[in-house]
Parts: C-alpha cells; structure tokens; sequence
C-alpha cells in the first residue's frame, strides 16, 4: 500500500498526465518534497510526450498537460524561488511572421521542464532578439518562422548573435525551415517538434559544436523526434 507522500507524488504525474489542475491542486495541498514533485510532474509529461509521439493523443490535448505542468512549476518556485542558476532562454517569431503557436508549444515544453523562459512574442526584430539576450544574460536564442519571406530576417537575427555573443546556442524551427536551411543559417540546431525538445536542447548546450537537431513544431504533420547528430570536433587553428 502507498503511503500519503507516494501517493501524493503519483497524483501529481497522474494530474499532468490526465491534464488534471484540480488533482493538481489536491496534491500541492500535502505540501510535497519540491524536488521530488519535479520528478513526479517531469514523469507525467513524459508520459505525455510518449504518447503524442505513438499518435495516441493530439497537439491540443498536449498542449492541456503542459498547462498544468506550467502549473505545477509555479507552485514549486513559490514555495523554493531559487532558479536563478536554471539556463535562461530567449525565444520567438522573427518578423514578418506572426504565427506562434509552435513557439507557445516550445516556450510552455521548455517552461515546464525548468528552463526560465523569455517569451518575447511574434513579430519581432533581429536587434530586439540580440538585446533581450543580452539584458537576460541568456545561453539560448530560440528563433521560430513559419513563413518563407521572413527567413531573411531570420538569418540576420543570427549573424549578429554570433557576432557579438558567440558563446550562445541558437535553435531555430518552423513550418518554413528544414536541418539544411538551418545549417545554412549558421544555427546550432533545428527543430522539428516539441516533443524533443528538452533533451536536445540539453545536448545543444552540452555537446559543443552540433549538427542541427530535429527537434521542433511542425503541428500540420505528425510530430516525431530524431536525435541529435553531434558534429566532429572543430579542427584547432
């Protein structure tokens, strides 16, 4: 039989997992270990993740879990606010394109599983990319485009953060862009879906020099994952 704290701690996975905020809410209220509490709500989301992946649930009931996830994480920095040692990323829409709900789906997975997140919507431009980066001293810029004609800006958006902050990772995703025109780009990583997207992005970061990733939102197809493909070791000057 469960004791009080396991079956807290599988309430918690279940609520994620069910998209459950009042099961949620129960849970919380037996004052839960928060990092254990993390664990259990990273465990429902991977349930989740497995199960879009198998095509056994839609980008919308997804979308649902990771709302009560977002949850979840909100109640756990409230009781321990102490994430500022988490990696901080800048994400959004490149202008001229102003279709984000792959970006929402990206910014709430990454959310969810402890990243601090900057959301700086749709529509914006490359120097406003490079600033917010700047400003929030952070090791990601995570830039999304469904459109073809923004693409230009795009790649503006990245020429200059490598000029002036070659030490941050830049994703790139979205309905107009595949690993080549990634590549292409100068981008650390493309993304092809959501469902990935925490560990390649922890690869990204970890790994060093990468090939692109395909990890990203593609949410007019079926979602899949691929893994990321380190690159050889840059040869020394």
């Amino acid at each position: 039989m469960k004791t009080n704290q396991e079956k807290t701690y599988t309430d918690l996975q279940q609520a994620v997992f069910g998209a459950d905020m009042d099961l949620l809410a129960a849970a919380f209220e037996n004052s839960p270990d928060p990092r254990q509490a993390l664990e259990a709500l990273t465990r429902g989301l991977d349930a989740v993740r497995k199960k879009l992946g198998d095509y056994r649930s839609s980008v919308a009931e997804f979308l649902l879990c990771v709302d009560v996830m977002r949850a979840g994480l909100r109640k756990i920095k409230d009781a321990c606010p102490k994430d500022g040692d988490m990696p901080v990323v800048v994400i959004g829409v490149v202008r001229g394109d102003v279709h984000d709900l792959g970006k929402n789906i990206v910014a709430g997975v990454l959310e969810a599983y402890g990243y601090r997140v900057v959301d700086l919507g749709r529509d914006v431009a490359p120097l406003e990319f490079v600033e917010a980066v700047e400003k929030q001293g952070a090791s990601v810029l995570a830039l999304s485009a469904m459109m073809s004609t923004p693409l230009a800006d795009m790649a503006r958006t990245i020429e200059i953060c490598k000029n002036r902050l070659p030490h941050v990772k830049v994703l790139v995703g979205g309905a107009a862009l595949d690993q080549d025109a990634a590549q292409n780009m100068g981008a650390d990583g493309y993304a092809e879906s959501a469902v990935g997207v925490p560990g390649s992005l922890k690869s990204v970061m970890t790994a060093g020099k990468t090939r692109a990733s395909r990890v990203f939102v593609d949410y007019d197809k079926k979602l899949r994952v691929e893994e990321l493909e380190a690159a050889s070791p840059p040869e020394q000057e």
